[in-house]
């Protein structure tokens, strides 16, 4: 994952989750929480509901996490833009932002800059 750097608002985290568990609504996914050192990542279980402090969902298909899992978060925007992970905004954009989460989702080419 990236560099933490500490974020003003609420943590929020990116939970990242396979297609084969979201489609089952259940199963496990990962979080990462990118403005918050603080926050330890990791998997929790997952039963079809977005958590209240979740702010971004990537489901992901075999093959981008494969590929993540060899080349690290570099892939990940390429990943987004030929649908191999499937992006869920889960909050208002204030709220991102104030979580941290706002950034990760720029650099993932999801949302216009916020300048």
């Amino acid at each position: 994952m990236p560099a933490v750097e500490e974020a003003n608002g609420p943590p929020l985290a990116v939970a990242f989750i396979s297609a084969d568990d979201f489609a089952a609504k259940r199963g496990r996914a990962w979080l990462w929480w990118p403005g918050h050192c603080e926050r330890a990542a990791g998997p929790v279980d997952f039963d079809g509901r977005y958590a209240d402090d979740w702010g971004l969902l990537l489901v992901m298909n075999d093959a981008a996490i494969a590929r993540v899992g060899a080349e690290g978060t570099t892939c990940l925007a390429h990943l987004a833009r030929s649908l191999d992970i499937k992006p869920f905004v889960l909050r208002e954009r204030e709220e991102l932002d104030a979580g941290g989460v706002l950034e990760f989702i720029e650099d993932l080419e999801l949302a216009t800059p916020k300048h």
